[in-house]
């Protein structure tokens, strides 16, 4: 049984499909969905700088969970938001955390190059999450 879905989310058009796809499972399963947001940290970067990138990134998630609770108002939903130097590593210690059962990401983020098929963030969830991951391309 599936409980609990974690999806994270960055914007990006990946992202976004990865977000649609843990929504319906979440409606399907009864499963409560967790909405998070990594933002990376940056050295040297501004106060007000931060500032601005907190509050667009609170403003995506809410986007996000006003679209899910439209889609599946019977569903729990929460959203996360967190910081860190290496977003796959804090998607895995917010997994962990909340005991989740299974992992939804994208197959590519924002910063993905198109050389690769696969980008890092995905490709370390899959390979280190103690839980299925599902990659939504």
């Amino acid at each position: 049984m599936i409980s609990k879905i974690l999806v994270a989310v960055d914007g990006s058009s990946h992202a976004e499909k990865a977000f649609e796809y843990a929504s319906y499972m979440a409606k399907k399963c009864g499963s409560k969905l967790l909405i998070a947001h990594v933002l990376e940290e940056f050295v040297g970067v501004g106060h007000s700088i931060l500032k601005e990138l907190e509050q667009r990134d609170i403003e995506l998630l809410q986007k996000y969970k006003s679209r899910a609770k439209e889609s599946a108002a019977s569903i729990s939903i929460d959203v996360i938001e967190s910081r860190g130097n290496d977003v796959a590593e804090e998607i895995l210690r917010i997994a962990d955390k909340q005991k989740v059962d299974t992992i939804v990401v994208g197959d590519r983020g924002i910063k993905a190059s198109k050389e690769f098929l696969m980008g890092s963030v995905s490709y370390k969830v899959t390979h280190y999450a103690k839980c299925p991951v599902i990659i939504v391309r």
